[in-house]
């Protein structure tokens, strides 16, 4: 019960870095440190964990089938009505979609002020704009990962008081696409790394260097230098001439 919110909730924190390193605030780009990140991850963790020590009282296996489920009636109405729409799927989408959307207004005002400016080098607005097809594309795509979940979650809540009325084959449909949810879900951690792989070169070329490194398969290259003629030690030779 730990793992799953936990994972959503760092895909937030994410979102939020991402719009404090953007920002032209010295301030707000200050709480983008490690030091920050530890005490927000540790709140976090902490959290959630408080949070599920319920689940140890009031979830447990029922007879006759002896699956998991509640065994506190006012419990289940607090998780399938708050916990589990609000403060796991729908607030969750809220601060993905909100903080994406003012790390790209910060993206798009840095670019347009550098585009202003003459002393601006091509490289570096280069370097921007690939930095902002990487955060625009990550985004987009962990809001689209966490929305299939969030609709599941509204259906299962919509649909709790028919449970019992439910078919064997629409159990394992549902449960089936829990499934499939939660594997979206899981494809959107492991997609940071091909995103920017694929949509940065410099950060390829970066990539690529430091598995040469790693794998000891740089090149030996000879660096040309000039010599000049007054370095080399000139010998001479003393030639005696005999006298007749």
């Amino acid at each position: 019960r730990i793992v799953a919110p936990c994972a959503l909730s760092f895909l937030g924190l994410a979102a939020f870095d991402r719009w404090a390193c953007t920002s032209r605030s010295a301030r707000i780009r200050k709480l983008s440190s490690i030091r920050t990140a530890y005490c927000i991850v540790l709140i976090t963790v902490l959290f959630w964990s408080l949070l599920s020590i319920p689940f140890l009282s009031f979830f447990d296996l029922i007879p006759p089938t002896y699956t998991c489920g509640f065994t506190n009636d006012l419990f289940q109405k607090i998780t399938n009505f708050f916990l589990a729409p609000i403060l796991c799927a729908i607030f969750p989408l809220i601060v993905l979609i909100v903080f994406g959307i003012l790390t790209y207004r910060n993206l798009h005002l840095m670019t347009t002020i550098n585009g202003q400016q003459q002393s601006v080098t091509t490289r570096l607005s280069m370097w921007e704009q690939q930095i902002t097809r990487m955060m625009i594309i990550q985004t987009v795509l962990n809001v689209s990962c966490a929305l299939p979940q969030c609709i599941l979650l509204i259906y299962t809540i919509a649909t709790v008081q028919q449970s019992a009325m439910k078919s064997l084959d629409q159990i394992y449909i549902e449960y089936l696409l829990a499934q499939l949810c939660e594997f979206i879900v899981c494809l959107d951690f492991a997609s940071s790394f091909y995103i920017f792989f694929l949509s940065s070169s410099r950060f390829r070329q970066t990539t690529k260097m430091y598995l040469k490194r790693l794998l000891h398969l740089e090149s030996n290259q000879v660096t040309p230098f000039n010599i000049s003629a007054s370095t080399v030690p000139v010998t001479g030779t003393k030639t005696h001439y005999r006298q007749n």
